[in-house]
């Protein structure tokens, strides 16, 4: 037998020995090399040398894909998989998937058995549990034992601006983009009607932030053209939207209200419509807050600015949309909260903070999803509207001041807040382009 015959009939044995971390690090590990890549080998013996290790696959499939191997002195154009544990390669069913055929290289932390492809050929399989750099590890372990309100506050001020500030770019649009599959699902129920479709959006807001299932089933009842057909009315629209929310069952001796009840019987029958059987949230909630006064502030919305979609689609100054968020209920709601009781008198405007929640909520991720199909992708008006709106105040936000990441508009603090509630939560540093940037200094 020849040298390279005796080498190849050669297993490698490698023991057995507890990563303790997801495949995740493992996949980071390989993508950024931080393993000693010399004189590496199969498990068979023969030679390898990664020209390029591929690129993160988030999909279906091998974990990296376009990866160029040279093993022994054959180059290898394919995927490549990753695991713990060489024997998950027949746990998730590799063998028998037709996907795991272009995969050139099996990379895991031990392996003991050899794999095949689904079509029987043998894969070639590295282990570098041995090789793995240690500082990368003690890097990663700093961050995920950090109980920290996030991770890495005491090492994100190492980072410079540029990195900082490009990552919270991509958070901003990351943010929206996570809106815009529902505003693409109110899209298709109404059958492409982009009025109707930015109406769910801004009902729905309405009942912010317990109310807003029930508010979005609303929209999808009194829909945008009943609405356009009443407007000039407000004591009609007040009948749809109560009556459709189920708020008119009651025997209340209030003028008003019986008023509201007869002219919801006549809309329901003339439209065919029913009454909502959600029931709506109350309780721990402030007055202002409660879903009679939003159902009402809503009705006097669509009575004084009727055409207030049809503008903001045309994409005005973000002040002249400001401007039309002026109005207030009918006179009844100045000294009522609920219809079962009066109150002392108050009027019942939506707030400099609620109109603030209408660009965040629906206004500004709707113009972004609009223009993204209507303005051949360019966002810029959608960022400008964040850009002059004030930031937010909460815990979140003040916790990143203190780490010195501040926020001057709406546009950081919804990064910023994207950020931590999806990254930092949980702990997903290797998904986190700050993350990494650390773990590989």
């Amino acid at each position: 037998q020849s040298k390279r015959t005796r080498r190849r009939n050669t297993t490698l044995y490698y023991p057995p020995m507890s990563f303790g971390y997801k495949e995740d690090l493992l996949q980071f590990i390989w993508e950024h090399q931080l393993y000693d890549t010399q004189n590496i080998t199969t498990n068979s013996g023969q030679h390898i040398q990664v020209i390029n290790q591929g690129f993160l696959n988030r999909s279906n499939g091998p974990d990296f894909e376009n990866a160029k191997i040279i093993i022994d002195d054959t180059t290898h154009y394919g995927s490549v998989e990753i695991h713990i544990d060489g024997k998950d390669w027949n746990h998730h069913a590799h063998h028998q998937d037709k996907a795991f055929n272009n995969v050139v290289l099996h990379v895991c932390y031990s392996i003991l058995t050899d794999v095949v492809r689904e079509d029987g050929t043998s894969v070639p399989s590295l282990a570098i549990g041995d090789r793995i750099n240690n500082a990368a590890l003690l890097k990663y372990d700093c961050l995920m034992k950090n109980k920290a309100y996030i991770p890495c506050e005491n090492q994100v001020h190492t980072l410079s601006d540029f990195d900082k500030n490009m990552w919270l770019d991509r958070m901003i649009v990351e943010r929206l983009e996570s809106r815009c599959a529902a505003f693409d699902t109110y899209l298709t129920h109404s059958k492409g009607d982009w009025n109707h479709a930015f109406f769910s959006a801004l009902v729905r807001s309405f009942g912010m932030p317990a109310n807003t299932e029930a508010f979005e089933e609303l929209a999808n009842m009194v829909t945008y053209d009943i609405i356009q057909k009443h407007h000039k009315s407000l004591f009609q629209l007040e009948a749809l939207f109560f009556g459709a929310a189920g708020l008119l069952r009651d025997e209340i001796a209030d003028n008003y209200y019986v008023g509201l009840q007869k002219e919801w019987g006549f809309l329901s029958q003339k439209y065919g419509l029913s009454s909502s059987h959600t029931l709506l949230k109350t309780g721990r909630m402030r007055p202002m807050n409660l879903p009679t006064v939003k159902i009402a502030q809503l009705a006097a919305f669509f009575h004084h600015v009727p055409l207030f979609i049809q503008k903001v689609l045309d994409l005005p100054a973000v002040d002249e949309v400001k401007r039309k968020l002026t109005f207030t209920p009918s006179d009844y709601w100045e000294t009522h909260y609920t219809f079962k009781k009066s109150s002392e008198k108050k009027t019942k405007g939506i707030s400099t903070g609620f109109v603030n929640h209408l660009f965040l909520n629906a206004i500004i991720p709707f113009v972004f999803f609009y223009e993204k199909n209507k303005k051949d992708g360019a966002t810029d008006k959608s960022l400008a509207y964040l850009q002059s709106i004030t930031s937010e105040k909460n815990t979140i936000i003040t916790q990143w001041k203190t780490i010195g990441m501040d926020s001057k508009n709406a546009l950081t603090s919804q990064a910023l807040l994207h950020l931590y509630k999806t990254y930092c939560k949980s702990q997903r540093c290797l998904q986190c382009n700050l993350g990494k940037k650390l773990l590989l200094k």
